[in-house]
């Protein structure tokens, strides 16, 4: 467990696109334009760091009566901090500055096969509580794991609250299919649950009904951690490549992750890459988690070792797999590069539809990266022909398995920056 601690001397990157609430059709009236120009003075404040009044108002084009009349709110609610008198040597009379509040955080969870995750992330990037608890989720009942969840949210709340912090929300990671407007899990093969109120069922054990909320996959969330807590800044357009037991995908685009079908899309896992392979519980044949996923390796590899993540089962199918080709074991290697050479088919596709500068291999792939790295990067620049014409790189993830937690965090803290009007009802909540 990771306990609370100093915040990190870092900023987000530009706020994502969707929006805690939706904003009233028809004209604008003056309150959805200060709330909207309260998103522009917080995006001001994250991207240039501390700053004086006039300087954000030369940023936003608002006039400096206006934008103080803002700053004025986002300090009283918590979003932004006083931070002194502007250094000597601006034009004019020196201005106090302003920057990200370090007192409010945003709390990320995220449910996977066989271990549950609590983040919790202040403004400026800083980790103030982290934890993973090893839980078997196959085959339990949805409300036993979801009370589990609850104990350890609240569990971080009560951690970070007692040190004078102010959570904003909660965004939760799945591994499965969502309807993200709605908070529904549709569906979860690997974990066997279907058609289920993930965020309603939340909101009740959390006790928070004012708070933000929000539902998502959790390969969509782990390019968000990439890109906010990550190396994802310098990747420029990327696809994510996220596997444990099954396979994730996400692609984030000049910033933003690229979301479409209410949050549902992003099933790279699930394109079927052989028509008559093995059935998958999504319905489907030969789907690409089939063939490349942790499940595929270890009987490709003549492995017997327990399928399970390298959180929930350090010591499972993943190391096994390491320990192997470190080892220089004929069949594991040949096995991984089988199925790198299937994972850089698949992707090549998607490149060719997408033009991304990078891929991202994460999950189970960023350990076993060095030996599918070259017999990926093969087949992907071979059937890829955006790869040949413009280059797309071939990275290993570095966040590991706490991106999905972190990128749900940060989630959270985009939400109420875009909106700081969702701090209303939460800054006197507890």
């Amino acid at each position: 467990m990771r306990g609370v601690g100093a915040p990190a001397s870092r900023s987000f990157a530009k706020p994502v696109r969707q929006q805690a609430r939706q904003v009233p059709a028809g004209p604008a009236g003056q309150q959805t334009i200060r709330r909207q120009n309260l998103g522009l003075v917080m995006q001001a404040v994250m991207e240039d760091g501390p700053s004086s009044r006039a300087s954000i108002a030369s940023t936003v084009g608002l006039t400096r009566s206006t934008v103080s009349s803002l700053v004025e709110e986002l300090l009283s609610r918590g979003l932004l901090s006083d931070r002194g008198q502007q250094a000597s040597g601006s034009v004019g009379r020196p201005g106090r500055l302003v920057g990200l509040s370090d007192r409010t955080v945003g709390l990320g969870l995220e449910i996977n096969v066989d271990y549950l995750a609590a983040s919790v992330l202040d403004l400026s990037g800083g980790v103030r509580f982290e934890q993973f608890v090893r839980h078997e989720n196959r085959g339990m009942p949805i409300e036993v794991v979801l009370d589990k969840l609850g104990d350890l949210a609240r569990t971080a709340l009560t951690a970070v609250e007692q040190h004078g912090l102010m959570s904003v929300g909660t965004a939760i990671a799945v591994p499965g299919l969502v309807d993200a407007e709605t908070g529904t899990l549709l569906t979860a093969p690997n974990l066997g649950w279907s058609d289920t109120q993930i965020g309603r069922e939340m909101a009740r054990r959390l006790g928070r009904p004012n708070q933000y909320l929000s539902v998502q996959n959790e390969a969509n969330l782990a390019a968000q951690g990439e890109l906010w807590e990550g190396n994802g800044r310098r990747w420029g357009d990327f696809v994510l490549v996220s596997g444990e037991i099954g396979v994730g995908g996400a692609v984030v685009v000049e910033g933003e992750l690229l979301m479409s079908g209410a949050g549902m899309s992003g099933e790279l896992g699930h394109l079927s890459v052989d028509p008559e392979g093995p059935a998958c519980p999504c319905g489907s044949r030969g789907c690409l988690e089939r063939i490349v996923g942790q499940e595929a390796l270890l009987a490709a590899a003549h492995l017997d070792a327990e399928v399970g993540t390298s959180i929930g089962l350090p010591d499972g199918g993943v190391q096994a797999l390491v320990e192997r080709a470190e080892a220089g074991d004929p069949m594991t290697v040949a096995a991984l590069e089988r199925a790198a050479r299937v994972l850089g088919q698949a992707c090549a596709s998607v490149a060719n539809l997408v033009a991304p500068n990078t891929i991202v291999l994460g999950g189970i792939y960023a350990p076993l990266f060095p030996w599918l790295a070259d017999p990926f990067r093969a087949e992907f620049e071979c059937r890829s022909f955006v790869a040949r014409y413009s280059g797309v790189a071939v990275v290993q993830s570095e966040l590991g398995p706490a991106a999905a937690v972190r990128g749900a965090a940060s989630l959270t803290l985009r939400a109420v920056c875009a909106d700081p009007q969702l701090v209303d009802a939460v800054a006197g909540s507890g």
